[in-house]
């Protein structure tokens, strides 16, 4: 990062945002704190950024940088934060509208975009007509990956409630609450099973209050498809993580929910195919 920081080369700037992108993905979150939360280094990264949208080049220099910022970004409020403040999110904006099609950089935005939705105190920040129509749009993506980070970005932003959402703007040209909650359920029901891995996490907390927003449906069904995957795709890694952070627990509760009105039944079959999983590969 001192490196990136000092230099102003190409070459070294794409050797050293490789080798960021690569190892902040390994290391710890308070060692990813550590760095992003460094206002030099996050504007050197979105200076970077802004350079390639400057010249419309998607080179691997872009994807490296974007990924960089993504893992900077997991799991840590503070370096959201430091992003939101050094002007990442117009410039994240300007990304998705100059590279509209092209899959893998609006994945990468939208996973970044997706650990901000994450933060209670920072994910109301995101609701901009702008971004919200943007939003609306990449959800119903024909890429299985850029409607899954959409999904999770609107499952976050639903999960407050109705009273996050009483100053929202009533244009016309932007979804309200309900017409996003109906657009979230029929994306994630419509979703066909991906090969392989699409996403990995340091932790299932982000998910556990998304499990228990009882009012909206669809919140709670991206949840369970979101446990699901990566529980199926890579269960060596996943079940034990998520035994151990209680989650078959608040599974187990959901399942079982027998309150007035219950749980829809395709929630209710994802979570007992995931705590089928969990016995196989724990038992």
């Amino acid at each position: 990062m001192n490196c990136l920081s000092a230099f102003d080369d190409p070459s070294m700037n794409r050797m050293s945002v490789a080798i960021c992108s690569i190892l902040a993905a390994k290391i710890s979150t308070v060692e990813t704190s550590m760095l992003g939360a460094k206002p030099q280094y996050m504007s050197k990264l979105l200076s970077m950024v802004r350079s390639k949208i400057e010249s419309k080049s998607v080179d691997i220099t872009m994807r490296f940088t974007l990924s960089a910022l993504w893992n900077l970004t997991d799991e840590s409020a503070t370096t959201c934060k430091v992003f939101l403040e050094e002007g990442g999110m117009d410039l994240f904006l300007e990304v998705l509208e100059s590279f509209q099609g092209e899959s893998s950089i609006e994945t990468k935005v939208l996973g970044l975009l997706n650990n901000i939705a994450e933060v209670g105190q920072l994910r109301q920040r995101l609701m901009r007509p702008r971004f919200m129509n943007m939003l609306s749009f990449l959800l119903d993506s024909e890429h299985i990956d850029v409607s899954y980070f959409a999904a999770g970005i609107a499952a976050h932003l639903l999960s407050d409630g109705t009273h996050a959402w009483e100053n929202w703007t009533t244009a016309p040209t932007v979804p309200n609450r309900q017409q996003l909650l109906e657009q979230l359920g029929k994306a994630v029901t419509n979703w066909q099973t991906p090969q392989g891995e699409m996403v990995a996490y340091r932790s299932f907390q982000p998910f556990f209050p998304l499990l228990r927003c009882s009012e909206a449906y669809p919140v709670q069904l991206w949840a369970v498809w979101a446990i699901h995957h990566v529980c199926t795709k890579n269960p060596k890694r996943y079940c034990g993580m998520l035994a151990r952070e209680g989650g078959a627990e608040i599974l187990r509760g959901l399942e079982q929910n027998n309150d007035k009105g219950g749980i829809q039944p395709n929630v209710r079959t994802l979570c007992r195919l995931i705590l089928d999983t969990l016995a196989f590969h724990l038992c």
